[in-house]
């Protein structure tokens, strides 16, 4: 199953498992995958299904998306081991089954709202 895990930053370690919907990706606690990193925007980037495979897409966050290194202008796909670099947070996007992989829709609603409104800036 695709997946985004944090590489760097205080999340570190946590990975998503990507669902077949649009998912939303930023620091707000409303977005799908919940990014606590204050140069992350409250909504930065969105990750979708597209022909079979995944994309990324910036929103207008204020300090961008690079995908391995490089700026991310509008809609790009991602094949596995891509590094995704949102503010100072890294992800890597895989494709392989991860056994400690939780659906990102299932974190957002189950993650503590006490620490993600205590980790996020007004």
């Amino acid at each position: 199953m695709p997946s985004l895990t944090i590489i760097t930053g205080s999340q570190a370690g946590t990975t998503f498992e990507l669902a077949s919907r649009t998912l939303s990706i930023g620091r707000d606690p409303a977005r799908d995958m919940q990014i606590i990193d204050p140069k992350v925007s409250r909504k930065h980037a969105v990750v979708r299904l597209v022909d079979g495979g995944h994309a990324i897409t910036p929103t207008k966050a204020k300090n961008g998306v690079l995908l391995n290194g490089e700026p991310v202008e509008g809609e790009t796909a991602l094949r596995g081991g891509d590094e995704i670099t949102l503010g100072e947070t890294v992800l890597r996007f895989g494709c392989e089954n991860d056994p400690d992989a939780t659906n990102a829709v299932h974190h957002r609603k189950v993650a503590d709202t006490q620490a993600r409104d205590a980790n996020t800036i007004s």
